[in-house]
């Protein structure tokens, strides 16, 4: 027997989003902020199985954006640029080191960020990379990106 409440007459109506049907479609949802964020039905099924409304999931996504940017001002010697990416059933974040190449020091201090940000944050995982500032447009889609912090 299911815990969900039975669905009532004017939800009968509603939109359905069904995994073998909808999975890989992509939906956009436009809060009242006018940000708009595109998700395929699977990550919205998949945010809805984490028992945790999308409201509150992009309270979160805004929040660990916002620790994220205050991470790479704290370090603005070693990151140039930060970047957000949703992947399927991930976040992607994409650091441009300063030095040109890979920095080694800034990746001990990316593997203490990532598991700072998934214990801080509900938003599922959370992957980062490292790329290089003239190879940004291979790793980060511009259509799917944003900008988190950007120093010059």
């Amino acid at each position: 027997m299911s815990d969900q409440p039975p669905i009532s007459a004017a939800d009968s109506h509603a939109g359905r989003i069904r995994a073998e049907a909808d999975g890989d479609r992509r939906f956009v949802l436009h809060p009242e902020d006018d940000d708009l964020f595109i998700r395929t039905g699977r990550q919205i099924i998949d945010a809805c199985r984490l028992d945790i409304s999308i409201e509150l999931w992009l309270e979160e996504f805004r929040s660990m954006q916002e620790a994220v940017r205050e991470w790479g001002a704290a370090r603005s010697a070693q990151v140039q640029a930060c970047y957000v990416s949703p992947r399927s059933t991930r976040i992607a974040l994409f650091f441009v080191p300063r030095a040109g190449r890979y920095d080694f020091d800034l990746a001990d201090a990316l593997t203490d960020l990532n598991s700072d940000l998934v214990r801080r944050f509900n938003v599922g995982m959370i992957e980062i990379q490292q790329v290089p500032a003239d190879e940004v447009d291979r790793f980060v889609a511009g259509d799917r990106s944003r900008v988190i912090d950007e120093a010059t």
